[in-house]
């Protein structure tokens, strides 16, 4: 009987008391229980009682149940990454008081959380999500592994891969049908480079996108593990390039996917420079520059590696290299991000062949980081080039320090039972 629940959030919402708004019209026991939907009750008196609040009760019963498909449709948007509509039924959701209601209240608050980190509103997001782990809330199953999802989310976006796996991989597929949550793992075991978990977690994730016909997501997955594809050593170079082809074509069919296309380049012009055809990279990494504003992240992941390739394919003047470094690390310091900064200063070095200054970024700043993250490929990477750098200028303690530590780090095949 959800319009004696209705009746007591307006009650509530406009500060009467039940003797106030029953005063006339039925006791307040009466009251008392069409509030808690535990008895019969005449529709003349749910009328006086909606007029004494100024509300149509029929209309607001419609209402509810509009607002709670209104909600599912808000989250199904932005699981299909459909922006316009996840930005038009937020609008529509907020103009809405009943969002308040205590059956709507909490999944509002989980899906504006969700709709902040889709915007890339972070901290916002994570205080939000924080907030409502402290409030006295009561949690469906469903919304507690929905704050798991979000977190995680937030988790992976802020580089924490192992917090991510860990809040994403609580989620109970039982209580919680949202199988994008699978994508997310994918990505977060992708960043820590556990390629084969992270392919399996992809094939899941991609099994739900073709089963909702959510073709973003199935562009975005098919890329993840083609990516996987490659990771560990070099897939048959022409399938690798008929594969990316059919996702670019994709991209073009499909609404809101600029980016995503110059992700896809990026990717294609890595898997060219790791061939080392550096020309080719040059030029895949030029295309997916140029459809993004200089701000944009992925823009300077791209001119991360563009000035990888014209410097090693010698397609650039130093000078012209070191201009692009030097741009690129202007634009990442502006929008605060932390790995690129790091990135280009090691570019500016090298051009500058400032290789004391280079190996002291990678000890004080680089491997830091990584290790925080837990990048463990770039780490080894990383490791052994101070390794090498250490020997070469006779620092044996040193020297014998970090190959303890990377000893340590490492399990053999045979601890792994």
């Amino acid at each position: 009987m959800k319009e004696g629940y209705i009746l007591k959030f307006y009650r509530e919402k406009e500060g009467l008391t039940q003797g106030q708004l029953a005063e006339g019209i039925c006791s307040i026991t009466h009251l008392s229980k069409i509030e808690r939907g535990i008895t019969e009750y005449s529709p003349e008196i749910t009328r006086m009682l909606s007029e004494r609040l100024n509300r149509d009760l029929q209309k607001e019963v419609e209402n509810y149940h509009r607002l709670s498909q209104r909600l599912k449709d808000w989250h199904e948007a932005m699981i299909m990454q459909r922006m316009e509509d996840a930005d038009q039924l937020k609008i529509e959701i907020e103009r809405d008081p009943m969002k308040e209601f205590p059956d709507f209240l909490l999944r509002y608050q989980l899906l504006l959380s969700r709709y902040e980190l889709f915007t890339n509103k972070l901290e916002q997001a994570y205080s939000r999500l924080t907030d409502i782990q402290r409030q006295d809330l009561s949690h469906s199953p469903y919304d507690s592994h929905l704050v798991k999802h979000l977190l995680g989310i937030y988790y992976f976006l802020t580089g924490q891969y192992h917090s991510g796996i860990e809040s994403l991989g609580a989620i109970d597929p039982a209580q919680y049908d949202n199988e994008e949550y699978y994508y997310h793992l994918a990505l977060a075991y992708h960043s820590i480079h556990a390629n084969i978990t992270s392919y399996y977690y992809a094939e899941k994730a991609l099994r739900f996108f073709r089963r909702t016909l959510n073709m973003l997501r199935i562009i975005d997955t098919e890329t993840l593990m083609l990516v996987e594809l490659n990771s560990k050593e070099l897939h048959d170079f022409e399938d690798t390039r008929q594969k990316y082809e059919i996702l670019l074509k994709s991209c073009d069919i499909c609404h809101n996917s600029i980016e995503r296309k110059s992700k896809l380049y990026n990717n294609y012009a890595f898997e060219c420079f790791r061939r080392e055809k550096d020309q080719e990279a040059a030029k895949l990494y030029e295309k997916a520059m140029s459809l993004l504003e200089k701000q944009n992240p992925f823009y300077l992941i791209a001119l991360d590696g563009y000035l990888q390739a014209c410097n090693r394919g010698k397609l650039l003047s130093k000078e012209r290299l070191l201009e692009l470094a030097r741009e690129g690390l202007y634009e990442a310091k502006k929008g605060k991000f932390t790995r690129k900064c790091i990135d280009f200063k090691m570019h500016i070095c090298l051009l500058e062949e400032d290789f004391e200054q280079y190996y002291q970024l990678i000890e004080q700043e680089a491997l830091p980081y990584l290790r925080q993250s837990g990048e463990m490929i770039m780490i080894d990477h990383y490791e052994k080039k101070l390794f090498h750098y250490y020997m070469s200028q006779e620092r044996s303690e040193d020297a014998f320090q970090l190959a303890k530590s990377m000893i340590e780090s490492q399990k053999s095949y045979y601890d792994h039972r």
